[in-house]
């Protein structure tokens, strides 16, 4: 066989998409701010990380009397124009028996009629163990209020099937960091977006 041949049947053999790139489904987070009664646009904005077999990987160490395990965090979801803005937290992490454990919360002030106010539940947090990743649906609400005006932030996790992505529209993906900091994923570049996100394994 030519060498301009062999390498044309070896591209379609060996698709671009194999690798660390191949997954079965995503971690979806979507934050939407909705103001009734008061100034200012609605946001909804989605985020996506694929749960590839690289990703799943990294949550090799599970927790023991010693240790909390391996984690990973994502923080984001505040305007970027807005210092202190709310933003949320979430925490997801395997169990001593292979469940997984998620934590949500959220906290930050909003300025609403150009008055700044904390939320009417800064503590509340959700808080969820499921067997499998695919039945990750939660969400988070925060509300932020001025007399009769006010802003709701909420927060959804939840997974969705590459199947059904693209059923989402189009979701930029998070960057993503390992334990020791180096680079998992790069992610799609989020200066167009008005809210952030960045997300990173944790070794407990």
């Amino acid at each position: 066989m030519k060498p301009l041949l062999l390498l044309l049947s070896f591209i379609v053999i060996s698709p671009l998409t194999s690798g660390a790139l191949e997954t079965n489904g995503f971690l979806v987070f979507e934050v939407e701010r909705v103001p009734w009664h008061t100034a200012g646009s609605e946001i909804k904005q989605k985020f996506k990380v694929p749960l590839t077999e690289e990703f799943m990987s990294n949550f090799s160490h599970l927790p023991s009397q010693n240790s909390s395990g391996t984690g990973f965090c994502c923080s984001g979801g505040n305007l970027k124009t807005n210092e202190g803005s709310t933003r949320f937290m979430w925490w997801i992490r395997k169990t001593a028996d292979n469940r997984w454990r998620i934590n949500m919360w959220g906290e930050g002030v909003e300025t609403v009629n150009g008055v700044t106010v904390g939320s009417r539940n800064p503590k509340s947090s959700q808080n969820l163990i499921i067997k499998r990743l695919e039945d990750l649906d939660m969400s988070y609400l925060l509300s932020y209020v001025n007399k009769f005006d006010g802003l709701n932030i909420g927060f959804t996790a939840k997974y969705v099937s590459a199947k059904d992505i693209k059923a989402e529209g189009d979701i930029p993906a998070a960057p993503v960091r390992k334990a020791d900091r180096t680079e998992l994923f790069k992610g799609d570049d989020l200066k167009q977006y008005p809210l952030e996100v960045s997300c990173i394994f944790q070794e407990g």
